[in-house]
């Protein structure tokens, strides 16, 4: 009887578990204990968490539209700081091409909190949804919800009915919060043939099954009305049987995805599934494949009359061009003037896209276009003057990589030049660009060339060579430990692009700030940057400098770094593991030159040792000279990194050489009053 009575309690603990763990959550339904809980239980560092996320993705026909795709979203949040306010703003987007679109109906939110320990709700209002073209293919739809508070709950959901039933949106299963429940269910008729595609480092738990289902045809047929025979309708339906393949994924407690530094586009690399249409096969049909390669993507964009159409057009810049390359025959100066003339007429509007919105020759009378319409111009000039140039399709920064043959892959276009047996990659967007330095929102993305007859290659856009960074410091100390001496910054190639991007509107009050802050310099005079609009050029800063923090002073003796301020302090890697690549955009070689006159009445006891160490598979290095005489120190440092791109794998090394190079550089140089 004893046994009986544990078994008993023993199975009335797990059924209460379970019961809690499957707790069942229903739009407008919430508890106190929700509204009270103060931390996620497995992440007290989250601002917020997905208490529930429901999606289910489904099949509906109608006589008059055919087949649509249903998705129908219902979403939980708690917002445990302010921190997390950022987490009650939801975008949604809905896809449009030709005449046809998705559409968004019954959307609805309720903010909770407690009031004098009631709960309190607050629901959002039409007027807080936006709803507004975002793309040539996306109208976007966003709103951020009411009444918020440390501690608030909010509900909403959503059905989108699109027409495109060839297409299941990815569904991601992981978020940058933790997500307690997760529910996903995809309902799919047996016409439809998919097949399916997952990203992330989390295990998946998708379950598949099926069920009957049927669809009613309905027909009315019409009858007698001739002579005195009065007319009658006469209504008949059939019912057709098929299966429909169900797959079902559930989680919980998915932990949060942390974005690490130098991430590249984060959605790249969350949990999630993709489902691609192979072939449909309805009853009494012929099986129409849906399964494409580049090669026909490529074929059917240049068959798009905002595409290929608006590449063919000329005569709006023919007189423009005829004087711009008069007396010119060099096809490699015709290239920069034409390159050069783009880049100055033309103004980009900051939208992405693959073709022309409101047609190249609008674009051209107005100088504003999309990327498309912009590098088109450049590439249809180019072609006019007998210069090889050709698109290319970029999937951006911004846009998550297509994993199979798909122009939704793509939401940018730049040009490749042939000059000779040279090519370079040109974006007429980027004011500050050069040949083959394209803007980060390019090179951390990747493109797919395309021609004409419809050969397609994938390309990178990562530069092969690191981009150059020289810094020299002369300087002196004094016998009190203050520093004074002059700074030569000097960037090249990427660094200066990005420089040039970052800094060249702003006043020079400003970039004296700005190194006053970066290097914690008391007095910094005779600023001057050079070379801010000579493209192709380095780009230089120079200024005097005024230290009293660099030096530490105990009795008759003097401790310091002799890199002073330009040492790294701190490891921007700082996570144990890494399970997504290191995407640096470009490599760097960075080469530190520094001289210290020491003060007269003092001798060097000590300097740091020489020292180098490098990164497997020729990845990077790290060296570190330094030479003395009687009243002078000398170090050189150089610092390379030859990859853009680094895969998890080489984390944890990658990690360890940049803690060394901290540790390194944090040696001192000790000086003892004579």
């Amino acid at each position: 009887m004893k046994n009986f009575y544990f078994l008993l309690a023993f199975l009335f603990t797990v059924v209460i578990s379970l019961k809690s763990h499957a707790q069942e959550y229903k739009f407008g339904k919430i508890t106190k204990e929700e509204l009270l809980e103060e931390s996620y239980k497995g992440d007290s560092t989250a601002n917020a968490a997905v208490l529930f996320e429901n999606k289910k993705i489904y099949y509906d026909f109608g006589q008059q539209n055919g087949f649509r795709i249903v998705t129908e979203v219902f979403r939980r949040i708690k917002i445990y700081n302010n921190k997390g306010f950022d987490h009650a703003t939801h975008e949604i987007y809905l896809y449009k091409e030709n005449s046809n679109a998705e559409k968004i109906s019954g959307l609805k939110g309720i903010t909770y909190n407690l009031k004098d320990g009631a709960i309190e709700e607050t629901k959002l209002k039409k007027s807080e949804i936006f709803e507004e073209e975002y793309s040539e293919y996306n109208n976007q739809v966003k709103f951020t919800m009411p009444s918020l508070k440390e501690g608030s709950v909010i509900d909403y959901k959503y059905k989108i009915i699109s027409p495109f039933y060839y297409s299941i949106d990815k569904m991601y299963l992981q978020n940058t919060i933790p997500i307690k429940q997760l529910k996903t269910v995809v309902q799919i008729p047996e016409y439809f043939n998919f097949k399916k595609f997952t990203t992330g480092y989390l295990p998946i738990q998708l379950k598949e099954s099926s069920f009957n289902s049927k669809i009613t045809l309905t027909s009315k047929t019409r009858s007698g009305g001739q002579g005195f025979t009065p007319s009658s309708t006469n209504f008949s339906s059939r019912d057709i049987d098929h299966r429909v393949n169900v797959y079902n994924i559930t989680s919980q407690d998915v932990p949060a995805f942390r974005e690490e530094p130098y991430s590249g586009n984060p959605d790249n690399y969350l949990s999630s599934i993709v489902f691609e249409l192979q072939f449909v096969k309805f009853p009494n049909s012929k099986l129409e494949n849906f399964s494409t390669t580049w090669e026909a993507v490529v074929k059917s964009i240049y068959k798009d009359p905002r595409f290929g159409g608006e590449l063919e057009k000329t005569s709006y810049f023919k007189e423009d061009l005829k004087q711009l390359l008069k007396s010119i025959d060099s096809p490699v100066e015709k290239a920069a003037l034409i390159y050069n003339f783009v880049k100055t007429k033309m103004n980009w509007n900051e939208k992405y896209s693959v073709v022309s919105n409101h047609g190249v020759k609008k674009a051209y009378k107005e100088g504003v276009g999309n990327a498309a319409e912009v590098n088109f111009i450049l590439i249809a000039m180019l072609k006019y003057a007998k210069i090889k140039a050709t698109p290319v399709l970029v999937s951006s920064i911004k846009k998550t990589t297509a994993l199979f043959p798909t122009l939704k892959g793509f939401d940018y276009v730049v040009a490749r030049v042939q000059l000779g047996d040279k090519y370079m990659y040109l974006d007429a967007t980027d004011k500050y660009g050069e040949p083959n330095i394209l803007p980060n929102r390019v090179i951390h993305g990747s493109g797919r060339i395309i021609s004409e007859n419809g050969s397609t290659r994938l390309v990178t856009f990562r530069p092969k060579t690191p981009s150059l960074n020289r810094l020299g410091i002369q300087c002196e100390v004094d016998s009190d430990g203050a520093v004074k001496g002059k700074t030569n910054l000097y960037y090249k190639d990427y660094l200066a692009h990005n420089f040039r991007l970052n800094y060249s509107a702003e006043s020079q009050e400003t970039m004296i700030k700005r190194l006053k802050q970066k290097y914690e310099i008391n007095t910094l005079d005779n600023y001057e940057a050079k070379g801010m609009r000579e493209l192709g050029k380095p780009v230089i800063e120079r200024f005097d400098f005024n230290l009293d923090n660099q030096v530490e002073v105990i009795d008759d003796e003097m401790f310091f770094s002799p890199l002073l301020f330009l040492r790294d302090k701190e490891n921007v890697f700082k996570s144990e593991e890494r399970r997504y690549p290191i995407d640096f955009g470009f490599g760097y070689s960075n080469t530190m030159m520094i001289s210290i006159k020491i003060p007269e009445n003092y001798e060097i006891v000590e300097i740091p040792k020489s020292s180098a160490f490098r990164l497997p598979e020729n990845m990077g290095n790290f060296v570190y000279r330094i030479n003395k005489t009687s009243n002078s120190i000398q170090v050189s440092i150089t610092e390379t990194l030859n990859v853009p791109f680094v895969t998890a794998d080489y984390y944890p090394v990658l990690k360890q050489f940049y803690s060394q190079i901290i540790e390194k550089e944090s040696d001192q140089v000790v000086l003892k009053k004579i």
